[in-house]
């Protein structure tokens, strides 16, 4: 079990320092070609609006059909 845990946190910390890097690569882009920086309440809204979206896409597309597929089965053993 302690071998799973430490596998993804592996992963996580490889995911989130490639996010870092990319985003300071993405700053220096925007700072070299004399762009101004993203905002922090900007890139909050951002966050949220995309979450919002990645919640609804989720329930559309994995969730919905998990749970008819769910009845159908729950049906199925009852008859």
């Amino acid at each position: 079990m302690a071998m799973i845990a430490f596998s993804v946190v592996k992963r996580l910390f490889k995911l989130v320092t490639l996010g870092i890097t990319l985003f300071i690569i993405y700053c220096a882009y925007l700072l070299f070609t004399n762009q101004p920086l993203p905002d922090i309440e900007n890139i909050k809204m951002q966050s949220q609006e995309m979450e919002k979206s990645v919640n609804s896409i989720i329930k559309d597309s994995v969730l919905e059909p998990l749970q008819e597929k769910a009845d159908l089965l729950k049906d199925n053993l009852n008859h």
